[in-house]
């Protein structure tokens, strides 16, 4: 059974979401990420950098939130949340699934701390770039993808709810909309309820 090493109000919330889409048996492994000695040796050989979340999967752990949503998307093909490695649309799928990572969060950083930008040496541009080109792809909708939900909208949907709730990402009507339509899908009802859960936990 796959085991996501979780602590609750973290980002590993997105891949607890991803579990649940899945619909798949798997085990939380509680981790103190504020507890002395964190992160322990034993945590490292799951995710080296000692952030949460993490995945093992027969015997074997590792880390990175897009890592996790595209290993378990193409653990379970049947629940089409990622098009097949066939499939033409896979590398544009691929870009959308690490844009929140790469390219999402240093803008964001980057305008939060006040950095004067050089949207021509940095990857990510600089933030009217990244989110203008990330509101153009949400705009035709419902998904990234038509009608299909992939880990891609899982992903985003989730940097998007959490930038705009802590006031990194303005609130663009485009943005407020795909968040609001990935939250109302029952999977993210439930990994909230386990995350409420979780939280409460001593």
């Amino acid at each position: 059974m796959m085991k996501v090493y979780h602590c609750p109000q973290t980002r590993a919330f997105t891949a607890l979401w991803m579990m649940e889409e899945v619909g798949e048996p798997y085990e939380i492994v509680r981790v103190n990420i504020r507890a002395p000695g964190h992160p322990s040796d034993a945590y490292k050989k799951i995710n080296p950098m000692g952030k949460v979340a993490g995945l093992e999967d027969g015997g074997i752990g590792f880390g990175e939130t897009a890592a996790i949503l595209l290993y378990v998307a193409d653990k379970f093909p049947q629940k089409k949340l990622a098009p097949l490695p066939t499939d033409p649309r896979r590398g544009r799928f691929l870009q959308w699934l690490m844009f929140s990572a790469t390219t999402l969060e240093p803008a964001m950083v980057e305008k939060r701390m006040g950095h004067t930008p050089n949207s021509l040496q940095s990857g990510w541009g600089d933030y009217d770039r990244a989110f203008g080109a990330l509101e153009a792809a949400l705009k035709p909708g419902p998904w990234l993808f038509g009608d299909q939900f992939t880990a891609a909208d899982l992903y985003v949907a989730s940097s998007l709810a959490f930038g705009m709730m802590f006031g990194m990402i303005d609130k663009r009507p485009a943005f407020v909309q795909f968040a609001e339509r990935a939250q109302a899908r029952p999977a993210f009802k439930r990994a909230q309820d386990i995350e409420a859960k979780e939280a409460a936990k001593p």
